[in-house]
């Protein structure tokens, strides 16, 4: 069982709750290799509202609830609901409840998932709401760091190269800063530096963080943290374009560096495919976590874990 009903954010995932879940989702890891799915919640049904575009995500918590033989209800996006008539999310989230036992939702407005989970009596997962927070994807990345390095303290991370917008660097930053020790890099364009109101919040925990326009991963980095740039949220096409292509990790920036490469993909610009071969580019194993994870996540949200 968890402390709390729905996961909005990735502060709820304190260091004692995160030792839980992982628990799980070893557990959860050897099931699917032993088995491929059991009938943990072949009497729950999960309710997928996805309404913004999404591939890893949307498929691994399709596969995570099959996985659990749960039975499913689903919304790809906006236009396939009463959202198109002008119905409120409050109304919605209301009426999905009553056809699920659990809300996994994908929206575009930041905040959309605290409204969902005040409204819903159902548990509720928030699945990425607009720029602000990715809280499974924080526990996914987190795990992919347990399993391959052993530890979540006194670790030295890179995080690029869109720090103001993307939700994924904001959760795992976030998750991350409970953890002693810890020191963050953000680099990336001047104008997709992380926001004071983040950098703040991470210091207060003690954390320490610089700003860097370039880094050296050869330079005792432990983790290098890659997230496209953020497309869908410029304002600026201009900028977008700018520096689309400029920060990149190549094969040389990366080999024999002893840094761990991690990307929550999908990969556009920031990752170069020759990068794919190193032993320490780990990001596709990174996503194939997010199957037992949210099955753990699941099933303990339910109460069967």
């Amino acid at each position: 069982m968890l402390p709390f009903k729905s996961l909005t954010s990735s502060k709820q995932l304190t260091p004692e709750i995160i030792k839980q879940i992982f628990t799980v989702v070893d557990q959860m890891a050897v099931s699917i290799e032993n088995k491929g799915r059991i009938d943990l919640l072949d009497d729950k049904v999960v309710a997928l509202l996805f309404f913004e575009p999404s591939s890893r995500t949307m498929m691994s918590f399709q596969s995570a609830a099959q996985r659990l033989k749960a039975g499913m209800v689903f919304a790809q996006n906006a236009s396939s609901t009463s959202f198109e008539k002008g119905e409120s999310l409050e109304d919605l989230i209301r009426m999905v409840e009553a056809y699920s036992d659990i809300i996994i939702m994908r929206h575009a407005q930041q905040g959309s998932a605290d409204i969902a989970a005040k409204t819903s009596k159902v548990p509720f997962i928030n699945a990425g709401d607009g720029g602000n927070e990715h809280p499974t994807q924080a526990l996914i990345d987190a795990y992919t760091i347990h399993k391959e390095i052993g530890r979540l303290d006194s670790l030295n991370l890179v995080f690029g190269f869109d720090s103001l917008q993307s939700r994924s660097i904001h959760s795992l930053s976030r998750l991350l800063s409970q953890y002693k020790n810890n020191r963050f890099t953000f680099t990336g364009p001047k104008e997709l530096e992380p926001s004071e109101s983040l950098l703040a919040e991470l210091q207060s925990t003690g954390t320490e963080c610089v700003i860097a326009s370039e880094v050296n991963l050869h330079d005792g980095y432990d983790v290098a943290y890659v997230n496209r740039l953020q497309e869908e949220r410029f304002e600026n096409r201009a900028l977008f374009e700018e520096n689309r292509r400029k920060y990149r990790l190549n094969k040389p920036d990366v080999e024999n560096s002893g840094c761990l490469i991690l990307d929550p993909l999908p990969r556009i610009d920031e990752i170069c495919t020759e990068v794919d071969e190193l032993p320490n580019a780990v990001y596709f194993k990174q996503a194939s976590y997010g199957v037992p994870v949210r099955m753990a996540l699941l099933a303990m949200l339910l109460g069967k874990a």
